[in-house]
């Protein structure tokens, strides 16, 4: 039986050429200071510039993916803008673009500073309106 002997040297390249993803697959990062609450991704409004955005909003971070498609890669830019830094807004700093075989997307996230309404009763006031005794 022969021993199989890799250098010291190529364990890490070796580590990290088995942990890549096969597909070459999505990935992303949110590099900033976000909110510490995470947002469901779902709940995440993609802006197309600065420009498009007329009410009061706090920058984030930036937030960067790959995908094997656009709306894939700007899917994956909302779960890390929501999950990594709590925005609820993706304001694209450039559009969507195709870097080889993957797609890219560069966008600021950011926190609107709307403010949330109060949930309304809704109609009348319950009850009778008599003191209970």
């Amino acid at each position: 039986m022969r021993r199989l002997l890799v250098p010291l040297t190529l364990l890490p390249a070796l580590a990290l050429t088995l942990a890549a993803p096969a597909c070459g697959g999505a990935s992303g990062s949110f590099r900033g200071n976000g909110t510490g609450v995470p947002v469901d991704p779902g709940q995440v409004r993609v802006i197309n510039s600065k420009d498009d955005l007329n009410e009061p909003y706090k920058e984030l971070g930036i937030a960067k993916a790959k995908g094997p498609s656009a709306a894939d890669a700007v899917d994956l830019a909302k779960q890390h803008c929501g999950n990594g830094g709590g925005g609820d807004l993706l304001i694209m700093n450039t559009e969507p673009f195709q870097s080889g075989s993957v797609w890219r997307v560069d966008a600021t996230c950011a926190k609107s500073d709307k403010p949330v309404a109060a949930p309304s009763g809704g109609g009348k006031p319950s009850g009778s309106g008599k003191a209970i005794h």
